[in-house]
């Protein structure tokens, strides 16, 4: 197999890799030189150490998921996200029960976030309070979490709870709900099982 670091790309669009369990750290490129590079897609590959990109995104990134890693995201230092950045996906975090925990890393041009499958997150109501251009908003297996970011929730156009989130749809489903008259404006709410 040829080396990462040996790959030309100047052209590459889209770079996935996702399940890759013995992959031991992550590709040594210079990510910031991949300009064509829109969408970035890194799960579940468990033994990818803490170097992951050491900051340097490619410059006109514009989704990225990420999750799985070997190095949580909460101890990822300053990601120095390019402002091209609008839709973040973050998985399988299993130590962050607060959101303020990762407030770190969310660039403030994000108008689409998931939160998926953190295990003990009880709270997002800090932490995202500076993403002043967020419209679009899913929380998808987070057994814990039990309330939203307020100060976000005029400017949001959907709100999407999905699998197995008890107590967060317990506190917006219905007319009679504890967040209904603050989440009843949003044009797209989708909460399910």
């Amino acid at each position: 197999m040829k080396a990462f670091g040996d790959l030309q790309l100047p052209n590459l669009i889209r770079w996935m890799i996702y399940n890759c369990e013995n992959l031991g750290s992550f590709p040594d490129l210079q990510l910031s030189n991949l300009t064509m590079l829109k969408d970035m897609f890194i799960l579940k590959c468990p033994m990818i150490d803490a170097s992951l990109p050491r900051g340097l995104w490619p410059p006109n990134l514009c989704s990225l998921k990420i999750g799985g890693l070997k190095k949580p995201i909460s101890e990822w230092g300053n990601q120095n996200f390019p402002a091209s950045l609008v839709e973040l996906t973050l998985c399988s975090e299993p130590d962050v029960s607060d959101f303020s925990q990762l407030s770190h890393l969310f660039p403030s041009s994000l108008t689409t976030l998931y939160i998926v499958r953190f295990d003990n997150l009880e709270s997002i109501s800090t932490g995202l309070q500076h993403l002043t251009f967020l419209q679009h908003l899913t929380i998808s297996f987070c057994p814990e979490v039990n309330d939203l970011p307020e100060t976000l929730l005029p400017s949001l156009l959907s709100l999407r709870i999905e699998g197995d989130c008890p107590k967060l749809k317990e506190r917006c489903e219905g007319r009679g709900s504890h967040y209904w008259p603050r989440i009843s404006h949003i044009p797209c709410i989708h909460i399910t099982d």
